[in-house]
């Protein structure tokens, strides 16, 4: 087995950082170091530098402590540009953080706990849902349940009264009137309006409403138009696409139990560009209810709905089980919403969803998956996809995720574009990350202050804040003025680990010595652990010690900076006699950096 990209080093000896990172799917007796490694804690793939993986930046405290401990968070960009964020609170408070003033305001309280938060973007607002409590929008200042006034055109015969009273026949079986509802009665000289019901009675067909005060004409008017004030139903789940909004039924979401009958409605706005337009309504023959779509007899199971996205046009429904996938825009059209195809394979959780450049990445119970590769696979072969070769990490995280309520209501995902990382918390030991760059794609685990994280919420000014108990934190990677660049999670050391397939010389290999390469290295101490013959419980250790110094590519600006000499690469003894293969594992833990990795060579024959 060959551990080096060809022609770039003779001698076939130097094992370069894993080009595809992580795999833990495949028999590490089987992997190519130059391609992967068996893990990755805490590294990245260098940026600046092809072939080298970095130390992550830490985490720099940011703001002052809230008043409780975060559960989740969102981004709000103000009109004027100004970014904001929306925290939610232990005590189920949604509060707002303002950098500038450097406080917490409350937003909203009282709300469910029980309930799973979650917003879309809409109109300039955020639209909130839990499936238990109201929906409401955001605007910056103001909290509004969403709700329209329906004109129920279904009635007839409206008659004036009195000053507080009219009457009309509703049509058989409804009950839009009850008690403590807001009606919009519009009369020919007064115009419209708004009362609030007292009191109804219904006799002979006609029902009587008695509103509270005198608000209605002193003499008969002609009423041309009753509408009534309605709120949709909570939603569990909301997404944004094709100027309207989505929405799946309520209910409390949980591990294995189904929300209920109406897990596979799907809801939408049926007019475009109004958050409060959910309501069927216009003509006589509108159904004056929240307008859905049921597609629970396209699945041929017992099926949940989870969440909503969209992909290349299409709407997509992730169920359990199956994603349903459906192509138009106008769903209350006959022909302008139609079933395009249906995936066997399902969702675990609706926050394990992320949108990726051209295609959706979403969390199976076999493990990440794209819809892109999903589509185009017909048959029963199984394809590789970007998630395959973390399929075992992904099993035993997905396990501990659905052992009960609270375990699963930690699962969390993020996107943070400027770094190309995509984030997947489904337990408290490692985030699992995706990288997606230039330099390299494949997987990671970040640990430390990461792993334990409530809140992910990547900023639209290129920075990444976390919270975590009652503190928030920005990634301290420069794009963070107050935070700055740092190697240390608030002062607290960062662990890193890079272990490596068995690798063959093909045939017995006398070691004498290991070389650590580095790019560019803070003062460290390499822990080099290392195994032979497929015996991982053979181990022996030995420490290496690294001094920093300057790029070992020189990045010294002529006349301004002082001329780098490079990293001195340590070599450390260590005599072995491998008849079949050896493995190496690396760690090491900083609080300092930066400390750039291209590899390590063995020094034998």
């Amino acid at each position: 087995m060959v551990a080096t990209r060809p022609g770039i080093f003779e001698g076939g000896l130097l094992t370069l950082f894993p080009r595809q990172l992580a795999n833990s799917s495949l028999s590490p007796t089987l992997l190519n170091s130059s391609q992967n490694a068996r893990q990755l804690l805490n590294i990245l793939p260098n940026r600046k530098k092809a072939g080298s993986g970095s130390l992550r930046f830490g985490m720099g405290k940011k703001g002052p402590v809230a008043p409780s401990a975060a559960l989740d968070g969102w981004q709000f960009r103000r009109a004027d540009g100004t970014i904001e964020t929306l925290h939610l609170g232990a005590d189920f408070t949604l509060r707002r953080y303002d950098e500038s003033l450097n406080t917490y305001t409350t937003v909203k309280s009282g709300l469910s706990s029980s309930g799973l938060l979650g917003a879309t973007q809409f109109n300039g607002k955020l639209v909130f849902f839990n499936g238990v409590d109201p929906n409401f929008s955001y605007d910056g200042t103001t909290v509004t349940d969403l709700g329209e006034y329906v004109e129920d055109l279904q009635a007839s015969a409206y008659t004036w009264m009195a000053n507080n009273k009219i009457s009309l026949v509703p049509a058989p079986g409804r009950t839009d009137y009850p008690n403590g509802r807001n009606v919009r009665v519009t009369f020919a000289t007064a115009g419209a309006v708004v009362a609030t019901i007292a009191s109804t009675s219904l006799v002979t067909g006609t029902l009587t409403l008695t509103v509270s005060g005198t608000p209605f004409p002193g003499s008969s008017e002609t009423i041309s138009s009753v509408e009534y004030f309605d709120t949709p139903p909570p939603f569990s789940f909301m997404w944004t696409a094709n100027d309207i909004l989505w929405a799946l039924s309520g209910g409390i979401s949980k591990p294995r139990v189904y929300r209920g009958t109406e897990s596979m409605k799907v809801f939408y706005t049926p007019a475009a560009n109004n958050e409060n337009a959910w309501f069927d309504q216009g003509t006589v023959d509108s159904t004056q209810e929240v307008a859905f779509l049921n597609i629970q007899n396209k699945a041929g199971v017992f099926d949940e709905l989870l969440a909503i996205s969209d992909f290349n046009g299409a709407m997509v429904f992730h169920g359990r089980l199956k994603t349903y996938i459906y192509q138009g825009y106008d769903p209350s059209q006959i022909g302008g919403f139609v079933p395009l195809k249906t995936l066997e394979i399902g969702l675990v959780h609706q926050k394990l969803v992320q949108k990726m450049p051209n295609d959706v990445a979403f969390v199976s119970p076999y493990g990440l998956r794209t819809l892109s590769v999903q589509v185009q696979t017909d048959g029963v072969e199984v394809t590789s996809d970007i998630g395959s070769n973390q399929d075992s990490e992904f099993g035993r995280k997905i396990t501990a995720l659905m052992v009960d309520d609270t375990s699963y209501r930690k699962a969390r995902s993020f996107n943070y574009p400027r770094d190309g990382l995509f984030g997947y918390k489904l337990d408290d030991d490692n985030l699992m990350v995706y990288v997606l760059n230039d330099k390299a794609k494949g997987w990671t685990q970040l640990s430390g202050y990461f792993a334990d994280a409530q809140a992910f919420i990547p900023l639209s000014d290129g920075r990444l804040m976390i919270m975590r108990t009652t503190q928030a934190y920005c990634y301290a990677n420069g794009t963070d003025a107050a935070v700055g660049e740092d190697y240390s999670d608030d002062g607290n050391a960062i662990s890193a680990l890079w272990w490596t397939p068995w690798q063959s010389r093909g045939g017995r290999w006398g070691n004498r010595a290991w070389e650590i390469l580095l790019e560019d290295t803070a003062d460290i101490t390499f822990n080099l652990e290392r195994m032979i013959d497929f015996n991982e419980q053979n181990v022996v250790t030995t420490q290496v010690v690294a001094a920093g110094g300057g790029a070992q590519w020189d990045e010294a600006h002529w006349d301004v900076d002082t001329w780098d000499a490079g990293t001195m690469n340590p070599v450390v003894s260590d005599k072995f006699l491998a008849d079949k293969a050896f493995s190496v594992r690396i760690s090491f833990s900083s609080t300092s950096g930066p400390i750039n990795m291209l590899g390590f060579r063995p020094i034998g024959r």
